[in-house]
């Protein structure tokens, strides 16, 4: 029996959601965002209307395993960081696309799907912030200012103060802080073991940094945006070739991979931030980064 949640709730969801992460802030030149399955109900007095306690999950990666955790789980909406239908498909073949089937099967169950991505990126306290945050292990004494890159916001904000809403975030430290503190950090801050790193230094804590690039996800195209050097890159993901001119060029360089850098903010921070607007939600304990160390 299908689990759909009203209309009304649904769009109650959207609106906590949108209230913390504008959809205007998400890059629509090639981000698919929003209300990507659609399952709700009128709210016409059927059975399948009445959810009184609708339950959201929340996911980086919408994959079969987190699909099937849902339906497990009782859950009426998903609210996947990444877009679930990308890029945008013209045909469903599940023989084909596994991602195809899992739509197919929430489609039956009733589960709608939100994807809120780049909008998360760029507001203000999303999780580029939250990065910036744990490069100095909570202590926000520790940053002087944590501007957003100034080209990307100038293109992306519409009517908001350009110095609070971008994709990426520029940081400068009141001091420096050696690279082996701030691996330490990261570490922490994002719940994971190793990460890779390059310097021009053998003995990480002999290399100082003040100022720092960051950017949730992959830095490539952010980072390509500065206009002015840092001491260090922090990201999920570069080419190596990217990798490789910025030690050249004396700078330091720590990539995660790409969920890495998002994963912790939904467990951390978005799931309080829906909590205190009434929603009823879980973080997938199914949703991995695809990659491991072994």
């Amino acid at each position: 029996m299908s689990r759909a949640i009203s209309r009304t709730q649904l769009q109650s969801i959207i609106r906590s959601i949108t209230k913390h992460y504008p959809a205007s802030y998400a890059d629509s030149t090639w981000d698919n965002t929003g209300l990507l399955i659609d399952c709700s109900e009128e709210d016409n007095g059927s059975s399948s209307a009445k959810v009184t306690y609708p339950l959201v999950l929340l996911t980086v990666d919408l994959t079969a395993s987190v699909a099937q955790e849902a339906i497990d789980n009782g859950c009426s909406a998903i609210v996947a960081y990444h877009p679930f239908i990308f890029p945008s498909w013209k045909r469903l073949n599940p023989a084909q696309n596994p991602q195809h089937k899992s739509a197919i099967r929430l489609i039956q169950e009733g589960i709608s799907v939100y994807c809120p991505h780049t909008a998360v990126d760029a507001a203000k306290g999303g999780v580029n912030d939250w990065l910036a945050n744990g490069l100095v292990g909570g202590n926000s004494a520790l940053i002087q200012s944590n501007d957003t890159i100034e080209q990307l916001s100038s293109d992306l904000v519409r009517g908001e103060a350009d110095n609070e809403v971008g994709y990426g975030r520029l940081v400068k430290l009141t001091r420096s802080l050696d690279l082996a503190s701030i691996i330490e950090n990261v570490k922490r801050s994002l719940g994971i073991e190793h990460l890779q790193v390059a310097s021009k230094f053998g003995d990480l804590s002999k290399h100082p940094i003040r100022t720092v690039a960051l950017c949730a996800g992959s830095g490539s195209g952010v980072f390509k945006s500065l206009r002015e050097d840092v001491d260090l890159y922090y990201t999920g993901e570069l080419s190596h070739h990217e990798i490789l001119r910025y030690k050249e060029m004396g700078n330091a360089v720590i990539v995660c991979n790409h969920s890495n850098t998002e994963r912790g903010y939904l467990k951390q921070e978005m799931s309080k931030l829906l909590a205190i607007e009434g929603i009823n939600c879980m973080v997938s304990k199914a949703d991995v980064d695809p990659l491991r160390v072994v």
